[in-house]
Protein backbone atom coordinates (compact mmCIF):
# COMPACT_ATOMS: atom_id res chain seq x y z
CA UNK A 1 0.00 0.00 0.00
CA UNK A 2 1.34 3.36 -0.97
CA UNK A 3 1.14 6.22 1.51
CA UNK A 4 1.35 9.63 -0.01
CA UNK A 5 3.00 12.59 1.61
CA UNK A 6 -0.35 14.40 1.90
CA UNK A 7 -1.87 11.41 3.66
CA UNK A 8 0.94 11.42 6.20
CA UNK A 9 0.40 15.12 6.77
CA UNK A 10 -3.37 14.71 7.19
CA UNK A 11 -3.05 11.81 9.62
CA UNK A 12 -0.48 13.64 11.72
CA UNK A 13 -2.60 16.79 11.76
CA UNK A 14 -5.77 14.88 12.75
CA UNK A 15 -3.86 13.18 15.56
CA UNK A 16 -2.58 16.47 16.93
CA UNK A 17 -6.01 18.10 16.67
CA UNK A 18 -7.61 15.20 18.57
CA UNK A 19 -4.94 15.47 21.25
CA UNK A 20 -5.48 19.22 21.47
CA UNK A 21 -9.26 18.71 21.80
CA UNK A 22 -8.75 16.28 24.68
CA UNK A 23 -6.33 18.63 26.37
CA UNK A 24 -8.70 21.59 25.95
CA UNK A 25 -11.64 19.62 27.42
CA UNK A 26 -9.62 18.44 30.39
CA UNK A 27 -8.30 21.96 30.97
CA UNK A 28 -11.88 23.27 30.96
CA UNK A 29 -12.92 20.58 33.45
CA UNK A 30 -10.06 21.55 35.73
CA UNK A 31 -10.84 25.27 35.47
CA UNK A 32 -14.60 24.79 36.14
CA UNK A 33 -14.32 21.92 38.59
CA UNK A 34 -17.09 20.10 36.74
CA UNK A 35 -16.84 16.66 35.22
CA UNK A 36 -19.89 17.00 32.94
CA UNK A 37 -19.58 19.98 30.62
CA UNK A 38 -22.00 18.76 27.94
CA UNK A 39 -24.79 16.14 28.03
CA UNK A 40 -22.72 14.01 25.67
CA UNK A 41 -20.01 13.70 28.33
CA UNK A 42 -22.33 11.48 30.43
CA UNK A 43 -25.92 11.15 29.10
CA UNK A 44 -27.23 9.15 32.08
CA UNK A 45 -25.50 11.42 34.59
CA UNK A 46 -26.82 14.51 32.79
CA UNK A 47 -30.42 13.31 33.19
CA UNK A 48 -29.89 12.65 36.90
CA UNK A 49 -28.22 16.03 37.24
CA UNK A 50 -31.11 17.90 35.64
CA UNK A 51 -33.65 16.18 37.90
CA UNK A 52 -31.62 16.89 41.02
CA UNK A 53 -31.03 20.51 40.06
CA UNK A 54 -34.76 21.03 39.51
CA UNK A 55 -35.58 19.53 42.92
CA UNK A 56 -32.81 21.55 44.53
CA UNK A 57 -34.21 24.77 43.04
CA UNK A 58 -37.66 23.91 44.36
CA UNK A 59 -36.23 23.26 47.79
CA UNK A 60 -34.49 26.62 47.76
CA UNK A 61 -37.75 28.29 46.71
CA UNK A 62 -39.58 26.59 49.59
CA UNK A 63 -37.00 27.94 52.02
CA UNK A 64 -37.42 31.43 50.54
CA UNK A 65 -41.22 31.12 50.79
CA UNK A 66 -40.83 30.08 54.41
CA UNK A 67 -38.84 33.24 55.14
CA UNK A 68 -41.54 35.40 53.50
CA UNK A 69 -44.33 33.58 55.32
CA UNK A 70 -42.49 33.95 58.63
CA UNK A 71 -42.05 37.69 58.10
CA UNK A 72 -45.78 38.14 57.47
CA UNK A 73 -46.81 35.98 60.42
CA UNK A 74 -44.35 37.63 62.79
CA UNK A 75 -45.81 41.00 61.84
CA UNK A 76 -49.32 39.65 62.50
CA UNK A 77 -48.24 38.12 65.80
CA UNK A 78 -46.74 41.45 66.83
CA UNK A 79 -49.98 43.28 66.00
CA UNK A 80 -52.04 40.75 67.96
CA UNK A 81 -49.67 40.92 70.92
CA UNK A 82 -50.13 44.69 71.02
CA UNK A 83 -53.91 44.25 70.69
CA UNK A 84 -53.84 41.88 73.67
CA UNK A 85 -52.04 44.49 75.78
CA UNK A 86 -54.53 47.19 74.76
CA UNK A 87 -57.57 45.05 75.56
CA UNK A 88 -56.16 44.05 78.93
CA UNK A 89 -55.54 47.69 79.76
CA UNK A 90 -59.07 48.63 78.67
CA UNK A 91 -60.47 45.87 80.87
CA UNK A 92 -58.44 47.12 83.84
CA UNK A 93 -59.77 50.63 83.30
CA UNK A 94 -63.32 49.27 83.02
CA UNK A 95 -63.02 47.48 86.37
CA UNK A 96 -61.74 50.72 87.86
CA UNK A 97 -64.49 52.79 86.26
CA UNK A 98 -67.30 50.47 87.41
CA UNK A 99 -66.33 50.98 91.05
CA UNK A 100 -69.08 52.96 92.79
CA UNK A 101 -66.50 55.19 94.50
CA UNK A 102 -65.80 57.01 91.19
CA UNK A 103 -67.18 60.46 90.59
CA UNK A 104 -68.59 61.47 87.19
CA UNK A 105 -65.36 63.42 86.59
CA UNK A 106 -63.30 60.31 87.36
CA UNK A 107 -65.26 58.25 84.87
CA UNK A 108 -64.98 60.91 82.21
CA UNK A 109 -61.20 60.93 82.60
CA UNK A 110 -61.10 57.15 82.31
CA UNK A 111 -63.29 57.29 79.21
CA UNK A 112 -60.76 59.62 77.57
CA UNK A 113 -57.97 57.08 78.02
CA UNK A 114 -60.19 54.24 76.78
CA UNK A 115 -60.99 56.30 73.65
CA UNK A 116 -57.29 56.69 72.92
CA UNK A 117 -56.63 52.99 73.44
CA UNK A 118 -59.54 52.14 71.16
CA UNK A 119 -58.07 54.29 68.38
CA UNK A 120 -54.77 52.43 68.76
CA UNK A 121 -56.65 49.14 68.57
CA UNK A 122 -58.32 50.25 65.34
CA UNK A 123 -54.91 51.19 63.94
CA UNK A 124 -53.63 47.67 64.70
CA UNK A 125 -56.56 46.16 62.81
CA UNK A 126 -55.46 48.25 59.81
CA UNK A 127 -51.81 47.11 60.00
CA UNK A 128 -49.88 46.77 56.72
CA UNK A 129 -47.05 44.39 55.91
CA UNK A 130 -43.64 45.30 54.42
CA UNK A 131 -45.18 45.39 50.93
CA UNK A 132 -47.86 47.85 51.96
CA UNK A 133 -50.63 45.20 51.93
CA UNK A 134 -53.23 45.16 54.70
CA UNK A 135 -52.63 42.16 56.97
CA UNK A 136 -56.22 41.63 58.03
CA UNK A 137 -58.22 42.20 54.80
CA UNK A 138 -58.26 38.62 53.53
CA UNK A 139 -57.65 38.48 49.78
CA UNK A 140 -58.51 42.18 49.43
CA UNK A 141 -55.04 43.29 50.53
CA UNK A 142 -55.44 46.78 49.04
CA UNK A 143 -58.60 47.57 51.02
CA UNK A 144 -58.43 49.01 54.55
CA UNK A 145 -60.33 46.66 56.89
CA UNK A 146 -62.06 49.40 58.94
CA UNK A 147 -62.60 53.02 57.95
CA UNK A 148 -63.48 54.22 61.45
CA UNK A 149 -64.57 53.09 64.92
CA UNK A 150 -68.17 52.48 63.84
CA UNK A 151 -67.29 51.18 60.39
CA UNK A 152 -68.00 47.64 59.26
CA UNK A 153 -65.39 45.21 57.96
CA UNK A 154 -64.48 46.05 54.34
CA UNK A 155 -62.33 43.05 53.44
CA UNK A 156 -63.29 39.45 52.67
CA UNK A 157 -62.94 36.15 54.51
CA UNK A 158 -60.05 34.83 52.41
CA UNK A 159 -56.74 33.52 53.72
CA UNK A 160 -53.60 33.78 51.61
CA UNK A 161 -51.52 30.59 51.60
CA UNK A 162 -47.85 30.13 50.78
CA UNK A 163 -46.29 26.84 49.71
CA UNK A 164 -43.35 26.09 52.01
CA UNK A 165 -42.86 22.42 51.11
CA UNK A 166 -44.06 19.67 48.83
CA UNK A 167 -47.81 19.70 49.50
CA UNK A 168 -47.38 21.98 52.55
CA UNK A 169 -49.27 25.30 52.54
CA UNK A 170 -49.21 27.84 55.38
CA UNK A 171 -51.84 30.56 55.85
CA UNK A 172 -50.05 33.90 56.11
CA UNK A 173 -52.93 36.08 57.27
CA UNK A 174 -56.30 36.14 59.06
CA UNK A 175 -59.32 38.29 58.22
CA UNK A 176 -60.08 40.95 60.81
CA UNK A 177 -63.68 39.73 61.07
CA UNK A 178 -62.37 36.61 62.84
CA UNK A 179 -60.11 38.54 65.19
CA UNK A 180 -61.58 41.93 65.99
CA UNK A 181 -65.27 40.99 66.10
CA UNK A 182 -67.07 38.97 68.74
CA UNK A 183 -70.62 38.41 69.95
CA UNK A 184 -71.45 40.87 72.72
CA UNK A 185 -73.59 40.12 75.73
CA UNK A 186 -76.22 42.18 77.47
CA UNK A 187 -78.77 41.44 80.14
CA UNK A 188 -82.33 42.11 79.02
CA UNK A 189 -85.18 42.71 81.47
CA UNK A 190 -88.47 42.33 79.65
CA UNK A 191 -92.14 42.02 80.66
CA UNK A 192 -94.09 38.89 79.75
CA UNK A 193 -97.06 39.94 77.65
CA UNK A 194 -97.26 43.30 79.38
CA UNK A 195 -98.66 41.74 82.56
CA UNK A 196 -96.12 43.48 84.82
CA UNK A 197 -98.31 45.50 87.16
CA UNK A 198 -96.08 47.85 89.15
CA UNK A 199 -93.38 45.32 89.90
CA UNK A 200 -89.81 46.20 88.88
CA UNK A 201 -86.53 44.29 88.71
CA UNK A 202 -83.07 45.84 88.56
CA UNK A 203 -79.92 43.77 88.10
CA UNK A 204 -77.45 44.92 90.74
CA UNK A 205 -74.57 42.53 90.13
CA UNK A 206 -73.89 40.30 87.15
CA UNK A 207 -70.16 40.48 86.45
CA UNK A 208 -68.60 37.07 86.04
CA UNK A 209 -71.89 35.44 85.08
CA UNK A 210 -71.76 33.14 82.06
CA UNK A 211 -72.42 34.81 78.73
CA UNK A 212 -75.79 33.11 78.38
CA UNK A 213 -78.31 31.42 80.65
CA UNK A 214 -81.92 30.24 80.30
CA UNK A 215 -84.68 32.79 80.57
CA UNK A 216 -85.67 33.44 84.21
CA UNK A 217 -89.35 34.14 84.87
CA UNK A 218 -90.56 35.87 88.05
CA UNK A 219 -94.24 35.32 88.93
CA UNK A 220 -95.87 37.12 91.84
CA UNK A 221 -98.60 35.44 93.90
CA UNK A 222 -100.78 37.33 96.42
CA UNK A 223 -101.44 35.68 98.75
CA UNK A 224 -98.99 34.54 100.07
CA UNK A 225 -97.10 37.67 98.87
CA UNK A 226 -94.11 35.97 97.30
CA UNK A 227 -92.28 35.62 94.01
CA UNK A 228 -91.54 32.30 92.33
CA UNK A 229 -88.59 32.27 89.95
CA UNK A 230 -88.04 29.47 87.41
CA UNK A 231 -85.73 28.72 84.50
CA UNK A 232 -88.13 26.14 83.08
CA UNK A 233 -86.50 23.30 85.03
CA UNK A 234 -85.57 24.63 88.45
CA UNK A 235 -87.69 26.91 90.63
CA UNK A 236 -87.55 28.64 94.00
CA UNK A 237 -89.81 30.98 95.95
CA UNK A 238 -89.12 33.85 98.35
CA UNK A 239 -91.22 36.32 100.30
CA UNK A 240 -91.32 39.74 98.74
CA UNK A 241 -90.64 43.08 100.40
CA UNK A 242 -90.42 46.25 98.26
CA UNK A 243 -86.82 47.36 97.73
CA UNK A 244 -85.36 43.98 98.71
CA UNK A 245 -82.23 42.50 97.10
CA UNK A 246 -81.97 38.80 96.27
CA UNK A 247 -79.03 36.71 95.06
CA UNK A 248 -80.49 34.08 92.73
CA UNK A 249 -77.51 31.75 93.13
CA UNK A 250 -78.30 31.52 96.84
CA UNK A 251 -81.92 30.60 96.12
CA UNK A 252 -80.85 27.70 93.92
CA UNK A 253 -77.29 26.79 92.80
CA UNK A 254 -78.69 26.04 89.34
CA UNK A 255 -79.49 29.73 88.87
CA UNK A 256 -76.84 32.24 87.75
CA UNK A 257 -75.27 34.30 90.50
CA UNK A 258 -77.27 37.43 89.74
CA UNK A 259 -77.91 40.07 92.32
CA UNK A 260 -81.33 41.69 91.73
CA UNK A 261 -83.40 44.37 93.43
CA UNK A 262 -87.21 44.13 93.40
CA UNK A 263 -89.39 47.19 93.85
CA UNK A 264 -92.96 48.31 93.44
CA UNK A 265 -96.34 46.83 94.36
CA UNK A 266 -97.05 43.95 91.95
CA UNK A 267 -100.48 42.40 91.45
CA UNK A 268 -101.28 38.72 91.73
CA UNK A 269 -100.05 36.93 88.59
CA UNK A 270 -97.68 39.69 87.43
CA UNK A 271 -94.56 38.39 85.63
CA UNK A 272 -91.15 39.68 84.60
CA UNK A 273 -88.38 37.88 82.73
CA UNK A 274 -84.60 38.25 82.65
CA UNK A 275 -82.42 36.89 79.86
CA UNK A 276 -78.79 37.22 78.99
CA UNK A 277 -77.87 36.42 75.44
CA UNK A 278 -75.31 37.36 72.78
CA UNK A 279 -76.34 39.46 69.84
CA UNK A 280 -77.43 37.62 66.70
CA UNK A 281 -74.38 38.92 64.84
CA UNK A 282 -70.85 39.65 65.93
CA UNK A 283 -70.00 43.24 66.73
CA UNK A 284 -66.62 44.86 66.32
CA UNK A 285 -64.84 45.32 69.61
CA UNK A 286 -64.26 48.96 68.60
CA UNK A 287 -68.00 49.67 68.77
CA UNK A 288 -68.39 47.79 72.06
CA UNK A 289 -65.51 49.74 73.61
CA UNK A 290 -66.61 53.10 72.19
CA UNK A 291 -70.17 52.69 73.49
CA UNK A 292 -68.80 51.87 76.93
CA UNK A 293 -66.50 54.90 76.84
CA UNK A 294 -69.42 57.12 75.84
CA UNK A 295 -71.51 55.72 78.69
CA UNK A 296 -68.64 56.38 81.11
CA UNK A 297 -68.33 59.98 79.95
CA UNK A 298 -72.06 60.45 80.63
CA UNK A 299 -71.91 58.45 83.91
CA UNK A 300 -74.40 55.87 82.56
CA UNK A 301 -72.81 52.73 83.95
CA UNK A 302 -75.22 51.76 86.69
CA UNK A 303 -76.00 48.17 87.61
CA UNK A 304 -78.96 47.99 85.23
CA UNK A 305 -77.21 49.70 82.30
CA UNK A 306 -76.34 46.56 80.34
CA UNK A 307 -74.11 46.10 78.41
CA UNK A 308 -72.26 49.05 79.97
CA UNK A 309 -71.93 47.43 83.37
CA UNK A 310 -70.52 44.06 84.38
CA UNK A 311 -71.54 42.73 80.98
CA UNK A 312 -68.83 44.87 79.41
CA UNK A 313 -66.20 42.84 81.25
CA UNK A 314 -67.68 39.66 79.76
CA UNK A 315 -67.55 41.28 76.33
CA UNK A 316 -63.90 42.21 76.86
CA UNK A 317 -63.15 38.62 77.87
CA UNK A 318 -64.78 37.45 74.64
CA UNK A 319 -62.70 39.95 72.64
CA UNK A 320 -59.51 38.82 74.39
CA UNK A 321 -60.38 35.20 73.66
CA UNK A 322 -60.61 36.01 69.95
CA UNK A 323 -57.22 37.71 69.91
CA UNK A 324 -55.53 35.07 72.06
CA UNK A 325 -56.92 32.27 69.89
CA UNK A 326 -55.63 34.11 66.81
CA UNK A 327 -52.17 34.43 68.36
CA UNK A 328 -52.15 30.74 69.18
CA UNK A 329 -52.95 29.86 65.56
CA UNK A 330 -50.22 32.17 64.29
CA UNK A 331 -47.77 30.60 66.72
CA UNK A 332 -48.69 27.15 65.44
CA UNK A 333 -48.04 28.23 61.88
CA UNK A 334 -44.66 29.70 62.82
CA UNK A 335 -43.70 26.39 64.43
CA UNK A 336 -44.82 24.55 61.29
CA UNK A 337 -42.64 26.84 59.17
CA UNK A 338 -39.62 26.14 61.40
CA UNK A 339 -40.13 22.39 61.12
CA UNK A 340 -40.64 22.50 57.36
CA UNK A 341 -37.60 24.73 56.92
CA UNK A 342 -35.46 22.14 58.68
CA UNK A 343 -36.86 19.47 56.37
CA UNK A 344 -36.22 21.61 53.28
CA UNK A 345 -32.66 22.42 54.32
CA UNK A 346 -31.95 18.75 55.05
CA UNK A 347 -33.30 17.72 51.64
CA UNK A 348 -31.36 20.50 49.93
CA UNK A 349 -28.15 19.36 51.60
CA UNK A 350 -28.73 15.75 50.50
CA UNK A 351 -29.48 16.82 46.92
CA UNK A 352 -26.49 19.14 46.84
CA UNK A 353 -24.30 16.22 47.90
CA UNK A 354 -25.77 14.01 45.15
CA UNK A 355 -25.23 16.76 42.57
CA UNK A 356 -21.64 17.09 43.69
CA UNK A 357 -21.06 13.35 43.41
CA UNK A 358 -22.37 13.30 39.84
CA UNK A 359 -21.02 16.58 38.55
CA UNK A 360 -17.89 17.51 40.48
CA UNK A 361 -14.48 16.70 39.10
CA UNK A 362 -11.93 14.35 40.64
CA UNK A 363 -8.99 16.74 40.48
CA UNK A 364 -6.33 14.10 41.08
CA UNK A 365 -7.60 11.97 38.21
CA UNK A 366 -8.10 14.99 35.94
CA UNK A 367 -4.62 16.42 36.50
CA UNK A 368 -3.08 13.02 35.93
CA UNK A 369 -5.09 12.67 32.75
CA UNK A 370 -4.11 16.18 31.62
CA UNK A 371 -0.43 15.33 32.13
CA UNK A 372 -0.79 12.22 30.00
CA UNK A 373 -2.64 14.15 27.30
CA UNK A 374 -0.02 16.90 27.22
CA UNK A 375 2.69 14.29 26.93
CA UNK A 376 0.81 12.62 24.07
CA UNK A 377 0.29 15.96 22.35
CA UNK A 378 3.97 16.81 22.69
CA UNK A 379 4.95 13.42 21.25
CA UNK A 380 2.60 13.88 18.33
CA UNK A 381 4.03 17.31 17.61
CA UNK A 382 7.62 16.07 17.74
CA UNK A 383 6.79 13.11 15.52
CA UNK A 384 5.10 15.37 12.98
CA UNK A 385 8.10 17.69 13.03
CA UNK A 386 10.37 14.84 12.01
CA UNK A 387 8.03 13.25 9.51
CA UNK A 388 7.39 16.48 7.65
CA UNK A 389 11.10 16.86 6.87
CA UNK A 390 11.34 13.43 5.20
CA UNK A 391 11.53 13.37 1.36
CA UNK A 392 12.88 11.03 -1.34
CA UNK A 393 15.09 13.87 -2.47
CA UNK A 394 17.01 13.47 0.76
CA UNK A 395 18.24 10.12 -0.47
CA UNK A 396 19.13 11.03 -4.05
Amino acid sequence: MRISTSQIFNQSLASMLAQQTNVAQTQQQVSTGKRILNPSDDPAGSVQLLNLQREFSLSEQYVSNGVNARNKLEREEGALASATDLLQRIRELAVQALNDTNTPADRKAISTEINQLNQQLLSLANTRDANGDYLFSGFATDIQPYDNIYGSYQGDEGQRNMKVGAGVFIATNDPASKLFEAAFTQTLITPDGGNTGSGQITVTNNSGVAATFPELTFTYADPPGEYTVTDGVNSASFSYQPGMTVNLGELDPAFPGLGIRLEGTPDDGDQLTITKEPADEAQTMFITIQNFANALAENRVGAGDSPNNGDFLINMDAALDRIVDGRAQVGGRLNAIDQQTEINESLAFAMEKSISEIQDLDYAEAISRLTRQLTGLQAAQQTFSRVQSLSLFNFL
